[in-house]
């Protein structure tokens, strides 16, 4: 992920990318497919959000902004209440959370429908997992913790139970089909392709939304991640995109991989170790995503994939993560 760059001021205290300032008023994103913009608004409205005790004002306009953009952004055959375009709707989810956590809810109704047909969805499916993408086969874990993670914001906001059975089911299938070596969740439910195997990027994901549920949910995971995918070098601070003893090539989803090093798996790495409380390692991870940052721009490729306002968006949010950590 790119160095975090110049940050532009919105209100007060809350400032953004300058990236991210295009993609909000004027739907311009940098290197950014455009399945995953809906991920850089959430997280962009995420960032926004934990600066809201600072600047109550800069905040809400920020994620009223995020809301507005990301409408712009639904799939033409994107039903609000059927959880089928789960990653969309999960985000989308995410971002009318930030609303409830800021002021009133930006749209009642839309959050109800959108809440209610993803944990149908969960349901539903004999993995637990809402679809990312209608009529995929495939059932990414990572997406579904931010799934449950949308749950529990609406059931912070709004009460119900909508969260409680998904998360059952999703823990114990999760548990079930984890990787036999280190009982680390599977990148994909399945074991399509490389889902057999556990991914930097998805676990890094994926812990930090369970973090947000309960931090109890993922404590041992991120011990295990940690002892198996940290790589610490002295000043190479990062997590391994692939398991130890197994080196494939970067891809979308990884983001440059420098000595081994994911980017990805390293940026969202940095949001994980604060949500769990853990502030030296995520010091020590931002400095090292800085220098993947400076290795990766030799390769122009890279560079664009690192400078996107996904990338920026990520290291955003992660710069203002909140600890859920018990105190001891």
């Amino acid at each position: 992920m790119l160095l975090l760059p110049l940050l532009v001021s919105l209100t007060g205290v809350v400032e953004l990318p300058p990236s991210a300032i295009s993609a909000l008023d004027q739907g311009e994103f940098r290197a950014t497919p455009a399945g995953f913009r809906i991920i850089a608004l959430s997280h962009l409205a995420d960032g926004c959000t934990a600066q809201f005790a600072d600047d109550s004002a800069g905040a809400r306009s920020c994620v009223e902004r995020a809301y507005a953009r990301a409408l712009t952004t639904r799939p033409k055959d994107a039903r609000l209440d059927d959880g089928q375009h789960g990653l969309w709707l999960t985000h989308l989810a995410l971002i009318l959370g930030d609303g409830d956590r800021t002021g009133p809810c930006l749209d009642e109704r839309v959050h109800r429908q959108v809440a209610n047909g993803l944990a149908r969805a969960s349901l539903a499916d004999p993995m637990a997992h809402a679809p990312s993408y209608p009529g995929r086969k495939e059932r990414w874990p990572a997406d579904q913790a931010a799934t449950l993670a949308a749950l529990a914001r609406f059931g912070t906001a709004h009460g119900g139970r909508l969260l409680s059975e998904p998360l059952s089911h999703y823990l114990s299938t999760v548990v079930r089909t984890s990787a036999v070596d280190d009982n680390l969740p599977r990148s994909e439910i399945h074991g399509y392709g490389t889902g057999k195997l556990p991914r930097g990027c998805a676990l890094s994901y994926s812990l930090r939304y369970l973090a947000e549920i309960d931090p109890m949910i993922p404590r041992t995971w991120w011990e295990q991640y940690q002892e198996r995918y940290l790589v610490d070098r002295g000043l190479l601070v990062g997590f391994r995109e692939w398991p130890p003893g197994v080196d494939r090539k970067a891809d979308v989803d990884s983001g440059p991989i420098v000595a081994g090093v994911g980017a990805a798996a390293t940026a969202f790495g940095i949001a994980t170790a604060r949500a769990m409380g853990d502030r030296v390692l995520a010091a020590r991870l931002e400095a090292t995503a800085d220098l993947v940052a400076v290795a990766a721009s030799a390769d122009a490729a890279t560079a664009r994939a690192a400078g996107s306002t996904l990338a920026e968006a990520i290291r955003f949010q992660a710069a203002h993560q909140p600890s859920y950590a018990r105190p001891n």
